[in-house]
């Protein structure tokens, strides 16, 4: 994977992976620290703890971008509130 931002070649076309939402590395290890915790906090399992939560983050993020946005329907409701179209 490229760095955020970054482009690269492909079959003539320049691809941008600065769409692509990546977790941090700051949000993997608190997640990798909460399933750390969850199973105990027994010592060994850092290393999978650490793919698990990147893992986790990484599949939550391309769910995420695949849903349907819905709009905001909060200025309509007010401007019909306050009886403005």
């Amino acid at each position: 994977m490229l760095p955020k931002g970054k482009k690269r070649k492909t079959g003539g076309a320049i691809v941008s992976d600065s769409n692509k939402k990546v977790p941090t590395h700051e949000q993997i290890a608190q997640r990798a620290f909460e399933i750390y915790l969850q199973r105990g906090g027994e010592s060994g399992g850092e290393l999978d703890d650490w793919f698990a939560a990147e893992k986790e983050l990484t599949e939550s993020r391309e769910r995420d971008a695949h849903e349907p946005k819905t709009a905001d329907a909060t200025p309509l409701r007010k401007r019909a509130a306050d009886g403005k179209r």
